[in-house]
């Protein structure tokens, strides 16, 4: 075999190799990011652990309004916001699988909890002062990975082909839904939160 041709097969090598651990990786949930301090940190902050899926919005000391649009090809249930603020809202829809909110953020926290039911799909569309969000700004599992965009959707591991950028196949699926491994998890409201 001549030069030319064992350059060809190492690089033939080392792309199969490449492309196999790119194919391969699958972003995980689980944990909440490092990056989350209450109050110190800012942007959005989503992970999923025991206790259901949790979406947190922190504004480091700087005032800030964090408002966006949770979906589901599913339905949303047992559904917990933390709404700390005067001006702050939520509201989810008469079929469960959409859920808008609004928070204006300081120096804690505001935030979400909840369950999908019978989803594989929870697309996010979420937004700072008024403007989209940059990506850099979304935290998302225990190694604080960003969705390419501010729009984007999470999706099982191996549910569907992903034929679009903004779709993120997640690794080992979701524990939404009643049969995740530690059983059912209940929150107490505070006094400006609400149930649904």
């Amino acid at each position: 075999m001549n030069k030319k041709g064992g350059l060809i097969l190492i690089l033939l090598v080392l792309f199969s190799i490449n492309s196999y651990t790119f194919a391969s990786y699958s972003p995980k949930l689980e944990g909440k990011p490092s990056e989350f301090q209450q109050g110190n940190s800012m942007g959005y902050f989503m992970w999923q652990d025991k206790d259901g899926f949790h979406l947190r919005t922190s504004a480091a000391g700087m005032k800030h309004i964090f408002n966006g649009s949770i979906r589901t090809n599913g339905k949303f249930s047992d559904i917990f916001v933390k709404m700390p603020g005067a001006d702050d809202s939520s509201y989810v829809n008469s079929d469960r699988d959409k859920i808008n909110f609004n928070f204006t953020n300081l120096s804690g926290e505001a935030g979400i909890d909840l369950y999908v039911k019978g989803g594989t799909d929870v697309t996010f569309e979420l937004f700072m002062d008024g403007e989209t969000i940059d990506p850099k700004n979304i935290y998302i599992g225990s190694d604080g990975w960003h969705p390419g965009k501010s729009k984007f959707t999470l999706q099982h591991d191996g549910e569907k082909e992903n034929k679009d950028d903004r779709i993120i196949i997640v690794d080992g699926g979701f524990w939404w839904g009643w049969d995740h491994p530690y059983g059912p998890w209940r929150h107490g409201p505070g006094p400006r939160d609400r149930r649904w």
